[in-house]
C-alpha cells in the first residue's frame, strides 16, 4: 500500500484471509507507518462492522480514527485500554456490537430497539456519549455490511479485502 497524492487523511485497511491460521488486519497510515495484528475468526466481521458504522455515522475518535491518528491495534487490547479510549470509541463499540448481533441473528430490529439496546450498554459502563441511529442509517449499515461480508466470503485464503477509511472530523 502506498500513500497517494491527496491521501493525507486516508487510512488504508487490509483484512487478509488466513491460509492455515488466523486472518490479519493491517492498517497503513498516510505517513507510511502501519499497524497490524493476527485476528481470530470473529474479528474480520467485527472490523468490517467498525468500518461501516464509523463511515456511515461519521463518529470521530473511534477505532479507525484512532488508528489513523497513530494508535496501534495492540493498544486496544492492552490492560486498562477501556479506560483510556475516548467515550466516542466506546459508543461505537456498542453500536458495532449491536449491529453484529442483528446480522448474526438474521432479524431486523427497528432503529428504536437498536438505540435502546445501545443505550443500555452505554449506561452499564457509565458512558454518557449518545448517537441515535435513524431507520435509514440502520438500513444503510445493514446493506453495506452485508456487501462487505459477501466480498469477504468470496475471497480465497491469502486474499485481502481492501478498504479506505477517510478522516472523520468532530
Amino acid at each position: 500500500m502506498s500513500t497517494r497524492p491527496g491521501s493525507r487523511d486516508l487510512l488504508e485497511i487490509k483484512i487478509t484471509k488466513g491460509r492455515d491460521g488466523p486472518a490479519v488486519l493491517a492498517c497503513m497510515r498516510p505517513d507510511g507507518t502501519s499497524t497490524w495484528s493476527r485476528v481470530s475468526e470473529y474479528f474480520p466481521t467485527h472490523d468490517m462492522t467498525h468500518f461501516v458504522v464509523e463511515t456511515t455515522l461519521r463518529v470521530p475518535s473511534a477505532f479507525y480514527s484512532l488508528v489513523l491518528d497513530g494508535w496501534d491495534i495492540a493498544d486496544f487490547a492492552a490492560k486498562g485500554a477501556s479506560k483510556t479510549i475516548p467515550p466516542q470509541a466506546n459508543l461505537v463499540e456498542a453500536l458495532v456490537g449491536r449491529l453484529q448481533r442483528d446480522l448474526m441473528a438474521d432479524t431486523d430490529y427497528t432503529a428504536a430497539s437498536y438505540n435502546d439496546e445501545v443505550v443500555a450498554v452505554l449506561e452499564g459502563i457509565g458512558n454518557t456519549e449518545r448517537r441515535p441511529v435513524t431507520e435509514d442509517e440502520l438500513a444503510s449499515m445493514r446493506v453495506r455490511l452485508r456487501e462487505l461480508l459477501d466480498r469477504w466470503v468470496a475471497l480465497a485464503p491469502g486474499e485481502s479485502l481492501r478498504l479506505v477509511f477517510p478522516r472523520i472530523e468532530g
